[in-house]
């Protein structure tokens, strides 16, 4: 009998699912499956309903909602023990994990300087989030404007990037005065 993808994607979510401890996969393992599912999509898109792009369509969504499955719950067991194994993980559940990590440190972070009566440093971290900067760019003309920082912004051009206050970019956004895929530069610490 032939083993197919699903059935090896399968069989890694059921050993998954039997253990408490977070499994050594295969590293390209969603790599792999992206790819196949890459060279039979045209197929499954196929606005002729045939048998061919009936069973692509059918496939593509089995490797889809197996490989779904095994991500969160993968993501779930590292959750439950932030002492595993990094190296268990696949580098796109690594992406995944990356800012749960940095949670934790701000989580220590923050109460470390509770414990330590650290006024300055609360404040500073609530300043960071009050007055949160990103970068957007225009999709039309604009006039000046004034921050909620009271900084003056503007005037603008189409296809111009700035870097704005959060609180501005959402008012511009909603009016369609810029991109939504707006960039948050990196924290500084």
């Amino acid at each position: 009998m032939i083993e197919t993808r699903a059935d090896r994607l399968y069989r890694m979510l059921e050993d998954e699912n039997n253990t408490h401890e977070l499994l050594k996969i295969q590293q390209d393992v969603y790599h792999d499956i992206a790819a196949h599912i890459k060279t039979i999509r045209v197929e499954s898109l196929d606005k002729e309903k045939n048998l061919t792009s009936e069973l692509s369509a059918a496939e593509r969504k089995i490797l889809y909602d197996i490989s779904r499955r095994l991500i969160e719950l993968r993501i779930e067991k590292f959750n439950l023990n932030p002492e595993s194994d990094v190296a268990n993980l696949t580098l796109e559940e690594r992406y995944i994990i990356e800012p749960l990590m940095q949670s934790r440190k701000r989580l220590e972070r923050i109460s470390e300087c509770i414990f330590n009566g650290q006024v300055g440093e609360l404040m500073h971290f609530s300043e960071s989030v009050k007055q949160k900067y990103v970068y957007a760019r225009f999709l039309q003309p604009y006039s000046s404007i004034s921050g909620v920082d009271l900084a003056t912004y503007g005037p603008f051009e189409p296809e111009d990037v700035a870097l704005l206050p959060l609180e501005n970019a959402r008012t511009l956004l909603k009016n369609g005065i810029i991109a939504q895929n707006w960039i948050e530069p990196e924290e500084q610490r």
